[in-house]
């Protein structure tokens, strides 16, 4: 009994005499008689309710007892759990595979996606009081999978138990079940996708097709010779040439792209919407090169036959509307590459061919440029709304090919970019900006900012912010003489990552400009966020705004939010007077176009800033 229990029998029997005085003294009168039998009454309903507390209280620990000695002696997986999901007492095969951690917290609908399940059964569990499924546990040394249920716990003789769980180890039969499906969909030899699961997946591919994303590809690669099941004369049988094939050619490609065996002697590699820029012959020219100059320098060196390969390459919508149609397109292609040659590849439209040769000397002569400073930057003016004045400039690359002439930014950089050469010409245009930035400051020139196009394959550079930094040091120069336009799809990376990135050249004195505003995916909180003094308006909505309506209301829009977030606004594109009046009225700040000047040479700034001096002059008078 606890010491309060005694206590209070203690001080019942105490009062035993005491009550029979007071009974004495009281005797003679009626009220003292029910007062006594009032106190009498108290004492002995304490009493009582003291002996069914300690009858409760042993009855509690006589079930808790038998629930422990129940778990202790099963061999199945149950615990019950306080509020906190904390195991109170669990069964002796549940504790040794657990070892105390938190299970609820540890259970996974995909642990690969790191999907975690206890939110989504607790609000199952508020509406049913139970629930039953399977889930995977991340124990500290294993993955396992079980079928569980858990339900609410009433029961009186536990308070504190808030669920039971039980739950059954299906991780064999999960095992199995996987392993039977990897029979039906993956080959045995290489482990990658067979035809049924290609198929599949380029169906999927087709129908993530977007207007942003309109393509998707495959490319079938054919092998003049794995086959025969008899070893060669250097004891390499088919099969390890396939293995070392498969394994080659998931060296050659980026994993985002899906790579299949499609058939004793041919592969398939699935190009998904995101993975086909436009104009897609690029990346499908860049990869089928790549694919054939990894197989070229496949170690088959003991078999004694040359082994090589045939590509054949199929688009949709273009050569297909469906799978069926896109892998009919694809073998028609490789069999005409296989006639036209040893590891040739071959697109299932005639003028992609075309277009895949050019693109492919004109990558050699841009490669040679690079190295023979046949890039040079021109500069186009931006004008102040409020001033008519020349406040800056945009640093516009022109590539004065040898055999081509000066040639656009809009004949090269799709290339550029697909070739990863996009980088090093990032950075030819940033240098040759601050060399003409010193010669401005030393004739006393400048005007402005100038205002540099970046990248998205430039920004993830792992030392973006360095050779900005290591740059300017170079030249003896301040970042506040340069805005870097940033592309739209940078914005499109982790947040955290983007944040710090644009921090630190914020730091350094950079302004900071989003590109092509109105035309991606950026969102209001990135706007807000992020560390951005202006918006560049997409040239799409600029080039149709006279004649749509909706294109001005979306423009107008767009210049009211910058306005909002005190960001300045700039316009590029301007081709005549009323797209510039459009543009003052809705209350741009900066106007850029060839109604004002087309880009450039630097020798041809000061001509062009006198011209300003004469026209402002004029208008004054």
């Amino acid at each position: 009994m606890p010491l309060s229990g005694w206590l209070f029998v203690f001080a019942l029997l105490l009062a035993v005499p005491a009550q029979a005085s007071i009974a004495a003294s009281l005797s003679t009168t009626p009220v003292s008689i029910l007062l006594l039998s009032f106190i009498t009454g108290i004492i002995v309903a304490g009493a009582a309710a003291t002996w069914r507390l300690q009858q409760l209280r042993a009855s509690q620990n006589a079930q808790q007892k038998v629930i422990r000695q129940l778990l202790h002696d099963t061999r199945a997986l149950v615990a019950v759990l306080d509020q906190d999901c904390q195991m109170l007492v669990a069964s002796s095969a549940l504790e040794h595979l657990t070892e105390q951690q938190n299970l609820c917290q540890s259970m996974y609908f995909d642990p690969a996606a790191k999907k975690k399940a206890w939110q989504d059964i607790q609000q199952v569990l508020q509406q049913q009081r139970s629930w039953q499924g399977e889930v995977w546990w991340q124990l500290q040394n294993d993955l396992l999978a079980v079928s569980l249920t858990i339900t609410q716990s009433d029961n009186t003789a536990w308070p504190a138990a808030r669920y039971l769980l039980v739950a059954q180890d299906i991780t064999e039969r999960k095992r199995a079940d996987q392993q039977q499906l990897n029979n039906l969909t993956r080959d045995p030899l290489t482990s990658l996708p067979n035809r049924i699961m290609l198929e599949e997946q380029l169906a999927t591919n087709i129908a993530c097709c977007t207007n942003q994303h309109p393509a998707t590809a495959l490319l079938l690669i054919k092998f003049n010779q794995l086959l025969g099941s008899e070893p060669n004369a250097s004891g390499q049988s088919s099969a390890n040439l396939i293995a070392e094939a498969a394994k080659g050619l998931r060296q050659a490609i980026a994993p985002q792209f899906t790579l299949g065996r499609y058939s004793s002697d041919s592969f398939a590699i699935l190009a998904a919407p995101h993975l086909c820029a436009l104009p897609v012959e690029l990346p499908l020219n860049q990869l089928a090169h790549q694919v054939l100059i990894q197989i070229n320098q496949f170690n088959f060196s003991r078999n004694q036959h040359q082994v090589y390969a045939s590509i054949g390459i199929s688009r949709f919508p273009e050569d297909g509307a469906d799978a069926s149609a896109l892998i009919h397109s694809a073998e028609r292609a490789v069999q005409i590459a296989g006639r036209s040659g040893t590891s040739q590849f071959c697109f299932a439209d005639n003028r992609l061919q075309q277009h895949a040769t050019e693109y492919l000397t004109l990558q050699t002569e841009l490669s040679k440029s690079l190295h023979q400073d046949d890039f040079m930057v021109y500069f186009q003016p931006q004008l102040s709304i409020s001033s008519n004045r020349v406040v800056g400039y945009e640093a516009l690359l022109r590539w004065h090919n040898p055999k081509r002439g000066i040639m656009q930014p809009h004949s090269f950089l799709a290339l550029a970019e697909q070739s990863g050469m996009i980088v090093a010409l990032d950075r030819l245009v940033f240098r040759q900006c601050c060399q003409q930035v010193q010669y401005w400051l030393q004739t006393n020139q400048l005007r402005g900012r100038i205002a540099l196009n970046i990248s998205v394959q430039q920004f993830e550079q792992a030392n973006f912010v360095g050779f900005f930094s290591d740059t300017l040091q170079d030249y003896k120069l301040q970042a506040s003489y340069f805005t870097l336009e940033l592309d739209e799809r940078i914005f499109q990376q982790p947040l955290a990552n983007l944040h710090q990135q644009l921090k630190a050249l914020n730091d350094l004195g950079f302004d900071l400009v989003l590109d092509n505003f109105g035309d991606g995916v950026s969102s209001l909180t990135s706007l807000r966020q992020l560390p951005l003094h202006g918006v560049k308006i997409a040239r799409s909505l600029i080039q149709q705004m006279e004649q749509k309506e909706q294109q001005r209301n979306i423009t107008a829009s767009l210049i009211r939010l910058a306005g909002y977030l005190q960001l300045e606004v700039t316009a590029s594109g301007i081709d005549n007077e009323m797209q510039a009046y459009l543009l003052h009225v809705m209350g741009c700040d900066k106007l850029q176009g060839n109604l004002f000047s087309k880009a450039v040479p630097a020798s041809e700034i000061p001509a062009l800033l006198l011209k300003e001096s004469k026209l402002i002059k004029k208008a004054a008078s």
